[in-house]
């Protein structure tokens, strides 16, 4: 038996983060979303799999968007009707899956939960239970069904497991005791790279989420297929995210004019063309003259004229210098107080004001791991203008 696992396609998702710096970029990530469900679909048709597996966050939240779900009624019909079954699972962000409010997904769609937990097809049992609410801080796998004797077992769940970096602990799960469960293989979302764990002949993959929607999740962009065939599971992740994130350096340093800032924004961008595929670039610009509001809008101008580019953020910092000016003197007492307890106190406490003013999509960048890059890129700013003005 031969299964495509995927998770967090997150249709729907309204991409705030990215939309405000870009709304041409926030445009495009919505539909290419909706574009890799469409490519997931076509890779469990033509390559004839047993089963598409989907282990939650299809939708990216509760509010009822009931177009999401008739494009994914209508793409998992086309599975269905091509002989492909689907397996899924509610997860966190999953409300508009609920059965009892909108019907069943149709013919050949297994929406597994507490009142129906396994689906058997062919040689194989499947195990899901999905989230009734947004947050469930309990592990969920006391309540799995037992081993189905006699069959290849597989475990849908949504957690977060043992955690991650940058996720709340969701339905979490220590990873030993879910190897330990007795099923062949686990089947995971929440967590948006990818990743496989082996424990003997028991596997866990979490596929990643397909098509990358902000900067912080330039890891993810797969799926993965595995097989039941033999002793223990194999698995292959396979890449379909249409639109990528890549990171560029650029030292605009010995650019003597606008004219030459453009020409090295152009070769650099046309060098960040990716054939067959779409990517969002990130620069790092290095330079005591142009900062990043500039360099923004230049690039947004060059861009006009390059296909398949689209431009995520600016950040720019001054080239390293010798020590002993009066505004290095000025950046080194800044830098003196970023350390102090008070300081750094009150620069949380304003942190988690605009956690609770923003969106989630823009939290996402705001947590307190990211503070000291906030306070870096800060710095770095202010050092760029005052050299910019010791220079004129």
């Amino acid at each position: 038996m031969r299964l495509l696992v995927s998770a967090d396609t997150h249709l729907g998702s309204p991409i705030r983060s990215v939309a405000l710096r870009n709304p041409d970029l926030g445009d495009r990530l919505k539909q290419v979303s909706r574009d890799t469900f469409v490519e997931i679909v076509d890779l469990a048709i033509s390559e004839q799999v047993d089963a598409l597996v989907l282990a939650g966050d299809i939708f990216d939240n509760g509010y009822p968007d009931l177009k999401s779900r008739a494009f994914l009624i209508t793409q998992l019909a086309r599975a269905s009707e091509a002989g492909v079954p689907t397996v899924l699972i509610r997860g966190n962000h999953d409300a508009l899956l609920d059965h009892k409010a909108h019907g069943d997904l149709g013919p050949n769609i297994h929406l597994l939960h507490k009142g129906s937990p396994t689906v058997e097809i062919g040689d194989a049992a499947f195990h899901g239970l999905s989230f009734d609410a947004a947050h469930v801080a309990k592990s969920f796998l006391p309540d799995y069904p037992r081993p189905v004797p006699g069959k290849r077992n597989v475990g849908l769940m949504h957690t977060s497991l043992d955690g991650a970096p940058g996720h709340d602990p969701y339905a979490p799960c220590a990873e030993q005791d879910l190897m330990a469960h007795g099923f062949d293989l686990w089947c995971l979302g929440h967590i948006h790279a990818p990743f496989e764990r082996v424990d003997g002949p028991v596997l866990a993959v979490m596929p990643g989420i397909p098509q990358p929607r902000h900067f912080g999740e330039r890891n993810g962009g797969t799926v993965t297929f595995v097989s039941l065939d033999k002793r223990a599971p194999e698995f292959e992740r396979r890449a379909v995210g249409r639109l990528s994130f890549s990171e560029c350096a650029l030292d605009l340093s010995a650019c003597s004019d606008q004219q030459e800032v453009l020409r090295t924004l152009r070769d650099s961008l046309f060098a960040a063309q990716v054939s067959g595929r779409e990517v969002a670039v990130r620069l790092h610009v290095t330079s005591d003259r142009y900062g990043a509001e500039l360099v923004t809008e230049l690039a947004i101008e060059v861009l006009d004229s390059i296909d398949g580019v689209f431009l995520d953020k600016v950040k720019s910092v001054p080239p390293t210098r010798q020590a002993g000016s009066k505004t290095d003197d000025l950046v080194r007492l800044m830098r003196k107080e970023l350390v102090e307890e008070g300081f750094r106190q009150a620069a949380l406490q304003q942190l988690e004001e605009l956690r609770l003013a923003m969106p989630s999509e823009i939290t996402d960048e705001l947590d307190e791991d990211s503070l000291d890059a906030l306070l870096e890129e800060a710095i770095a700013e202010v050092s760029l203008t005052l050299h910019a003005g010791a220079s004129r």
